[in-house]
């Protein structure tokens, strides 16, 4: 069972507050929309059924005037109006003690081009990646044990065991122990209950993390459960987990988690992909959403900015990593590049139609390797001779960061062209 869910009060609730859902925590309402469209399709591809908790105003929104093609919605978000908006989390562990059956639950901003492994999905408790003492939840956790009524007894216990933060991303998260997720609803509904009234002193937007991910990681702890992870080996920028540029030939799951929700590259990625993947949907949830006035004007993906956009999916998911990194590619012959310490280099964007002068500072270097024709496997061969490269890297991760590094000046800037 695939779930998905939206509670409508915090997106509709105006808000400055960069920890709020206003928008969805997006650019533009439009980039929730699609962002929404494209994961509901991408699980429906692999999954099939495909059902959303949302209340009454988000099913209006979402099925009534957009047609989002979700298998079922389920409007019972509604029984939690009286709790504040900025609890945009707790509507999520609802959902979880809701499920009678082994379930995933994904948020809308994750996108796949395969299932998970049936080891993941089959055990008890799986997660997106475990969090060990990410900066985010500092100030708000010493706030919270400063001046909380009531804290968990069990979050208490693992900060103290671990000397520090251990948490779990909710990116995805499911497994078989239903037991566990009725646990989890009971304690963050006391934890939240009882602190009401602390809520004007303290970041609620971090706390979300700390009741759904903090708490959640221990209460497993108490039940001795270990979660599985999708991954291991995720930094607290998340970088390994936004990049869709290097979608779905080289990464095949993508999150676009915190800031990346704010990047123009990113929104104009997943519009793209939508439009690209699923064109009829994607025509008639911008038609319905224009009709509906639910986005206002901004950014448009050009015809020729779409050409191009589309001609490198086409390539990427015909060829093989080998062809891939057989492409040549070179210096965009519009680009500038001005000598000096450091080079600067200026281009148009892409995004905004307008010049743009970035500097070259340690990696980015790589970009001059460029001025003549040159594929990864050729960079990768001459950069493997230099001793201080070859000590950090091997062949395949050198490539590897090779891959990324040109697909984001190309695919996402067009400094690079390829040559199909």
């Amino acid at each position: 069972m695939i779930i998905q869910s939206f509670w409508s009060k915090p997106f509709l609730n105006d808000s400055k507050d960069p920890n709020s859902r206003f928008k969805g925590g997006w650019l533009s309402e439009k980039y929730f929309y699609y962002s929404m469209t494209l994961s509901c399709l991408k699980f429906k591809q692999y999954y099939g059924h495909v059902k959303l908790y949302t209340d009454k105003a988000g099913e209006e929104i979402l099925s009534g005037k957009l047609g989002i093609p979700y298998s079922e919605y389920d409007n019972r978000l509604n029984l939690l109006d009286e709790y504040p908006e900025k609890l945009w989390a707790f509507p999520k562990l609802y959902c979880y003690q809701l499920q009678t059956e082994p379930f995933i639950h994904a948020d809308t901003d994750v996108f796949i081009w395969e299932k998970f492994p049936e080891t993941l999905t089959g055990s008890a408790l799986f997660c997106q990646n475990i969090e060990e003492n990410f900066p985010i939840y500092g100030d708000a956790l010493n706030e919270i044990l400063a001046i909380f009524n009531w804290v968990p007894t069990e979050l208490i216990n693992t900060l103290y065991k671990y000397k520090g933060v251990k948490a779990f991303n909710a990116g995805i998260i499911g497994g078989t122990n239903l037991d566990y997720f009725k646990e989890l609803y009971a304690r963050s509904e006391k934890f939240i209950q009882r602190n009401l009234d602390k809520f004007e002193d303290i970041d609620v937007g971090i706390f979300n993390m700390i009741y759904e991910q903090q708490l959640g990681y221990a209460i497993a702890e108490k039940r001795n459960i270990t979660p599985e992870c999708l991954f291991d080996d995720v930094d607290a920028n998340f970088t390994r987990l936004t990049n869709f540029h290097l979608a779905p030939f080289l990464y095949r799951y993508v999150h676009a988690i915190g800031m990346a929700k704010k990047s123009q590259h990113a929104c104009e990625q997943i519009e793209a992909l939508l439009m690209y993947e699923f064109p009829e949907e994607y025509q008639k949830v911008r038609a319905n959403g224009e009709k509906h006035l639910l986005w206002k004007p901004g950014y448009e993906i050009s015809e020729r900015r779409k050409e191009f956009l589309f001609s490198m999916f086409r390539f990427v998911r015909e060829k093989s990593d080998s062809d891939i990194c057989k492409l040549r590619f070179h210096i965009n012959p519009t680009v500038k590049i001005t000598e000096g310490e450091p080079i600067q280099v200026t281009f148009t964007s892409p995004q905004k139609s307008i010049e743009e002068t970035i500097e070259l500072n340690d990696w980015d270097n790589m970009l001059l390797y460029f001025e003549e024709s040159m594929s990864i496997d050729e960079l990768s061969r001459e950069l493997m001779l230099d001793d201080d490269i070859s000590s950090k890297y091997t062949p395949r991760q050198l490539q590897e960061k090779l891959m990324s590094f040109v697909f984001d000046k190309c695919l996402l800037h067009e400094l690079l062209i390829p040559e199909f």
